[in-house]
């Protein structure tokens, strides 16, 4: 098996693709998020640290409730956020979870009235999702998991004026940050926004994302 105690659904999917061992990161930690810590990790690319965060969130939320998102997911990049979305389609393809994606392009009523609509996960970059919130008051008052992807390239100083100001709006909820390599403006988002987070370096061979 996989991964012990994973909900049913997601053991069938992760199944279906003929996953049976399970990554350095995903054993290290979809553990310790399924706790509730807040985790700050360094890993490298292409260690399954995408998968990790998509089992996870999975794995947290189980299936829709209400109309409100309950996860947010910040990446470094449109195409980062589409391949994310496309691990939920996979991944949860047993669930009845309602992802969307808040990247640039297409307009942003349209955006707002698709998430309006009902989403338990939006995935976006930070320019995205800060739009989205400060004119189309999306309702964080409900979420439960915070995630920051690439975090070394998105805590730059340009992109972390657009988090700074989403941040404050954002209720105490379980923040989770993976990252390459450790920088001063992680160390002060961890300082500023996580609660006493975990941290863990994890090095790892290669393998599928």
């Amino acid at each position: 098996m996989f991964l012990k105690k994973l909900d049913q659904h997601l053991l069938e999917a992760i199944a279906e693709n003929a996953w049976e061992t399970p990554t350095k990161v995903q054993k290290t930690c979809i553990s310790k998020i399924k706790s509730g810590v807040d985790l700050l990790v360094r890993a490298d690319k292409n260690t399954g640290r995408t998968s990790t965060i998509v089992i996870s969130v999975i794995q947290q939320l189980k299936s829709e409730y209400e109309d409100v998102p309950r996860a947010l997911i910040l990446t470094a990049d449109k195409e980062s956020a589409l391949l994310m979305k496309e691990q939920f389609d996979i991944l949860g393809k047993h669930t009845n979870l309602r992802v969307f994606c808040a990247v640039e392009g297409g307009r942003l009523d349209d955006l707002r009235d698709t998430i309006y609509a009902g989403s338990d996960v939006v995935i976006g970059t930070a320019k995205r999702l800060n739009e989205l919130y400060t004119y189309s008051g999306i309702n964080l008052n409900s979420l439960k998991m915070f995630i920051v992807d690439d975090a070394e390239l998105i805590l730059k100083d340009q992109i972390l004026s657009e988090i700074n100001r989403l941040a404050p709006y954002i209720p105490k909820s379980q923040r989770i940050v993976f990252c390459e390599r450790f920088t001063v403006q992680m160390s002060n988002f961890a300082e500023e926004y996580m609660n006493f987070p975990m941290q863990l370096d994890i090095k790892s061979e290669k393998t599928s994302e």
